[in-house]
């Protein structure tokens, strides 16, 4: 019988990686993701599972946070606009909340 061999770590940069894009910063666990799969390359460690879920995670989050942003962007637009139309049909400025006259 072999003697037992123990299987070799799992690699730090996977680990922080798939924390990174599920919990902190997306894009983050994007470029660790991909640092974490040159170092396995290169060792041989565990974790090329986990560096692949954080990339692709990363890119999804990263994506939902951009439209996210987004729409806050042009909700804001809107909303400042419509308070324009509003003031200058009514006579007053946006910021005073008063009509002019008075």
């Amino acid at each position: 019988m072999p003697p037992y061999r123990p299987q070799p770590p799992y690699n730090t940069y996977a680990i922080l990686a798939l924390i990174l894009a599920l919990m902190v910063f997306p894009p983050l666990g994007i470029y660790f993701g991909a640092e974490a799969k040159k170092q396995i390359a290169v060792s041989g460690e565990r974790g090329i599972e986990m560096a692949q879920v954080a990339i692709i995670v990363g890119w999804v989050l990263t994506g939902i946070m951009l439209l996210t942003f987004l729409f806050f962007c042009a909700f804001a637009g809107l909303n400042a606009a419509f308070f324009a139309t509003f003031a200058a049909v009514f006579g007053g400025t946006a910021t005073s909340g008063t009509p002019d006259g008075f």
